[in-house]
């Protein structure tokens, strides 16, 4: 059964670093509007970090308001502000594993 969030602990799934497609810029910036489309969809962890909002805010000010039209050059600017403190994936994102939408980590179906 899918369900959003849980109280189970978060799964990290191993980074598969070897795979010639992890360093595939393409796939790497599908996999961010990806998650970028969960997060903007939820919007809970808007006052963790500063990545949040200046996401948000790209979004908000894009034309479709959606993360289609945030230019992708802009998404450096949201991966420079994360810290990497992993409170967004530890205490907030309803979405890291076990959840199917598996934010924050890699689909096992892109293995």
């Amino acid at each position: 059964m899918s369900r959003e969030g849980s109280l189970d602990a978060p799964t990290r799934h191993p980074l598969d670093w070897q795979n010639k497609d992890f360093h595939d810029e393409g796939k790497l910036f599908g996999e961010l509007e990806r998650v970028f489309d969960i997060c903007h969809g939820c919007r809970r962890c808007f006052s963790l970090c500063n990545s949040f909002p200046t996401l948000f805010d790209l979004i908000d000010g894009s034309k479709s308001m959606e993360v289609d039209g945030v230019a992708r050059d802009d998404y450096w600017k949201v991966i420079d502000e994360c810290y990497l403190c992993d409170m967004c994936y530890m205490t907030k994102c309803p979405y890291v594993p076990p959840h199917p939408w598996n934010a924050g980590a890699r689909r096992r179906n892109d293995r």
